[in-house]
């Protein structure tokens, strides 16, 4: 790899996170500022603050007017005032590489950073950012697998985008999620109307569905906590009902091994796991014509078991 394309493809986080750390993120949303304020108030030397500002002005991240820099819309997320669904997946880059920088610790101790409110608010919002395309497909393949469910429980459902696509088709959708997430989002839930019920998917689920789905939720799992789901998900279903969930499979995925890097990082026993593991699990919980399929147009795969009749 070349040194321009080092610097094209970390030098922004690493920059937004710089600019964040010494409080010069700060003077920019207050802005226009010029270098020398910006210097003098968040204890960086002039020099510093006019390379920094030049570069993030050339990234798009600010502007110059004739009294300085300031923001564009692409720093709003990390403005308070901005609503949590819309905040982007900006602020949740930041804090990843704040996890990163404690890469080697984390390999020595297998500890994790404490998981806090602010930081779940930051993960909702970015996982609010996928692709509408994205929704689709995974939707529609599952659909596939079950074609015209009556009944579909979204398990960690989150900001409700699986969720609002099925229900566009007729379906009749419940959402569960952890009860943080729940209370996080509850007056986002009530508005768009979605019938939401805060759980734990390795302890239990609701039951009486045609389709359980999830999505970009198992990795965090341990082998056990896995197994445990699937179980769920089969006792959930009615006979003849259909499980999907969809995530990157280690031996089918270009970025499964790197997602298992970035598990390190946020939790203690997540993981990426191949075919083989899935197709095991999906069994022993009792699932039969396992399959494991790409969901055309995403980086992701589709992994799912029917309940027998």
């Amino acid at each position: 790899m070349s040194e321009e394309a080092i610097y094209d493809k970390h030098l922004d986080v690493f920059l937004l996170w710089a600019a964040r750390e010494t409080g010069m993120l700060d003077e920019l949303l207050d802005g226009p500022v010029d270098p020398a304020t910006v210097a003098e108030n968040a204890g960086v030397t002039e020099r510093a603050a006019e390379v920094s500002l030049a570069a993030l002005a050339d990234m798009g991240y600010a502007g110059q007017t004739d009294g300085g820099y300031e923001a564009t819309g692409e720093l709003d997320g990390f403005r308070p005032e901005t609503d949590l669904l819309d905040r982007g997946i900006l602020p949740h880059r930041i804090d990843s590489l704040d996890h990163y920088t404690n890469l080697p610790e984390i390999m020595q101790t297998g500890e994790i950073p404490e998981h806090t409110e602010a930081g779940l608010r930051k993960y909702m919002a970015a996982m609010a950012t996928i692709d509408d395309s994205t929704v689709r497909e995974i939707v529609t393949t599952a659909e596939h697998a079950h074609p015209r469910p009556d009944r579909v429980l979204d398990v960690g459902g989150g900001p409700g985008k699986i969720t609002k696509e099925f229900r566009r088709r007729g379906a009749d959708v419940t959402t569960v999620d952890l009860p943080p997430v729940v209370e996080l989002l509850r007056s986002q839930h009530e508005e768009d109307g979605l019938d939401v019920v805060a759980g734990d998917a390795r302890e239990g689920l609701p039951t009486g569905f045609d389709l359980v789905v999830s999505a970009r939720m198992i990795l965090s799992f341990s082998p056990e906590e896995l197994q445990g789901y699937f179980e769920n998900a089969h006792e959930a279903l009615n006979p003849g009902g259909t499980f999907m969930c969809t995530e990157r499979v280690w031996d089918r995925s270009e970025m499964a091994t790197r997602f298992a890097v970035h598990m390190l990082t946020v939790s203690p026993t997540g993981h990426t796991y191949t075919e083989a593991e899935y197709r095991d699990a999906l069994g022993r919980a009792g699932f039969e014509d396992t399959d494991v399929v790409d969901v055309p147009g995403t980086a992701f795969q589709g992994i799912i078991g029917h309940r027998p009749e």
